[in-house]
């Protein structure tokens, strides 16, 4: 008869309670890990569907920058055309200083001593002479126009006070200087009155001379606007 070996069967037995204390343990494992586990795919699910929600408003958002962006842009052009505008009618108004090329006419009083009260008049420059020209050089193209560094626009008044001359309100003593921006020289040159004050040079004496300037500067109209309502002439291929 074969004897059992004791300490083997010790060995067996801490085997088996070993094993049957890890089954049990890990069970208990699955069971505790159970809900943990349920809670996290909750969790996901939860953060998932926060992530879709968040997804949505960045895309209504996107829209709606979108949107806004067309709105601004649509807005900005009509900011920028009306502004435009104004520039346009501030220029024509002559309420905005302007600068470029154009043409300069110098007028003064002829140095020849009169015989008799005809020939001093014929000699000096009057109110009308400047009117002539400063409306020669407006029909040789001129864009803006200035007596003696006084603008002229619309409502600007050239008259004679005794031997003065007064533009604006402004009394002016010659020489006289008239400024035009974007007036043609060959233009005016060739123009009636051009021609009128060559023809008067020679009988007269009267001084009168123009050239070309690369760069005139017509300061804005410091009077007041009288105009209540005005509009803008519709572009001409004749001025």
């Amino acid at each position: 008869m074969t004897r059992t070996n004791p300490a083997l069967v010790a060995v067996l037995a801490v085997l088996g309670f070993l094993l049957v204390t890890t089954a049990n343990s890990a069970k208990a494992d699955r069971r505790e890990a159970e809900p943990r586990k349920e809670e996290l795919i909750r969790i996901i699910e939860s953060r998932r569907s926060h992530v879709g929600d968040l997804d949505a408003a960045v895309a209504e958002l996107r829209g709606q920058v979108t949107a806004a962006e067309r709105r601004a842009a649509r807005v900005s052009r009509a900011d920028a055309a009306k502004a435009d505008g104004l520039r346009r009618l501030a220029m024509q108004a002559g309420t905005t200083a302007l600068r470029g090329g154009g043409v300069q006419v110098r007028l003064a009083d002829s140095a020849k001593p009169s015989r008799s009260p005809d020939d001093e008049s014929a000699g000096r420059i009057h109110d009308v002479d400047v009117q002539l020209v400063v409306n020669a050089l407006f029909g040789a193209g001129a864009e803006a126009v200035a007596v003696n560094g006084n603008r002229v626009v619309a409502t600007t008044a050239m008259r004679s006070a005794g031997d003065t001359l007064v533009v604006n309100f402004r009394p002016l003593r010659p020489p006289y200087r008239v400024d035009a921006i974007g007036a043609d020289l060959d233009r005016f040159n060739n123009s009636d009155i051009a021609q009128r004050f060559r023809r008067w040079t020679r009988l007269f004496g009267l001084s009168y001379s123009t050239a070309r300037r690369r760069s005139i500067t017509i300061p804005a109209f410091t009077g007041r606007v009288a105009i209540a309502a005005a509009a803008a002439l519709p572009p001409s291929e004749d001025r």
